[in-house]
């Protein structure tokens, strides 16, 4: 009996250490690249690029659900910096950002968004969130509207949806199951599925070379920020449930754009949806284009954002 505790231990510990160091790779591999600013007491990651003396309005950009700031950075925010500021931001809990209280709900995380924003002195910009960060980016136009210039939503989450969501994600949250299951299996078995599900969100397309090491996809695999992803996730329908029925409230420029080929956020059951309800927005839909669309039609998407609001 003895024996088999002290194995248990030992196998404990070793699986223990194997997820921080797997942590601490994650980290050395994708360090923090921006700045930290202090919104009341909370720390958001802020990466600030491009002339603070353009024309343009600058641009906020922000990251869908599973990775970080380097995601926009890598597909639309070096071309974009080009001759405009563009600020990208790790949304509460994500990349190098603290998380918050409450920081699941879409509401806070667009209020942390619009404080760095406005800690930057950066005025009315164009806010542009993909996936997951099209909720995000939808509520913020919804809470802040005299402040923005303009939304531009890519593959946005915006309605309710049937169905439920991974197991995984579910799990995460539970006191004993989630904690084992945050230190114990994802640090090593999320980094091999996660391969696969990059191929699965670019198709039909292929992700660009080297995406998986160059967008510090494996921060996401960090405990904690797995805990908050998952957390995200599993609150996100209740979070839509409590906003959709305001979008007709916007009356700022709003251009809705989403690939045809999309099987993670339903063209139909989102984006179209959501150009019957806001009387100022453009609909675009991309044909042979999925989920991953800010990656696989960036030229498209440029020309969007130039011509938004003009």
């Amino acid at each position: 009996m003895r024996v088999s505790l002290l194995l248990f231990i030992f196998v404990l510990a070793a699986l223990l250490a194997a997820s921080g160091c797997a942590s601490w790779t994650a980290e050395k591999n994708a360090p923090a690249i921006g700045e930290i600013v202090d919104i009341g007491g909370e720390q958001v990651h802020v990466l600030d690029l491009g002339p603070r003396d353009s024309a343009k309005p600058p641009v906020v950009l922000i990251h869908g659900a599973s990775v970080n700031l380097r995601d926009m950075k890598l597909a639309l925010g070096d071309r974009l910096a080009a001759d405009r500021r563009v600020i990208m931001i790790d949304r509460t809990g994500h990349g190098y950002s603290s998380r918050a209280d409450d920081g699941y709900r879409l509401g806070v995380q667009a209020a942390l968004i619009k404080e760095a924003v406005d800690a930057l002195g950066v005025e009315r910009p164009v806010i542009i969130g993909q996936s997951f960060g099209g909720a995000v980016a939808l509520r913020y136009g919804l809470d802040f509207q005299d402040d923005v210039s303009a939304l531009v939503l890519l593959a946005a989450v915006s309605h309710e949806w049937p169905g439920g969501i991974a197991w995984y994600n579910n799990v995460s949250q539970w006191p004993v199951a989630g904690f084992l299951l945050r230190r114990l299996v994802i640090p090593t078995y999320g980094q091999v599925a996660a391969k696969s599900g990059i191929e699965s969100s670019f198709s039909p397309g292929a992700p660009p070379e080297m995406y998986y090491e160059e967008s510090g996809l494996p921060l996401l695999f960090r405990p904690k920020e797995f805990k908050a992803n998952a957390e995200d996730i599993a609150n996100l329908k209740a979070e839509i449930i409590a906003q959709q029925g305001r979008y007709g409230e916007l009356k700022i420029p709003v251009a809705i754009v989403t690939g045809e080929d999309d099987t993670s956020v339903s063209p139909k059951l989102h984006t179209k949806r959501l150009a019957t309800e806001v009387e100022s927005a453009s609909l675009t839909l991309l044909p042979d284009t999925g989920h991953t669309l800010h990656h696989s039609r960036t030229d498209a998407i440029i020309a969007i954002i130039e011509n938004i609001g003009q």
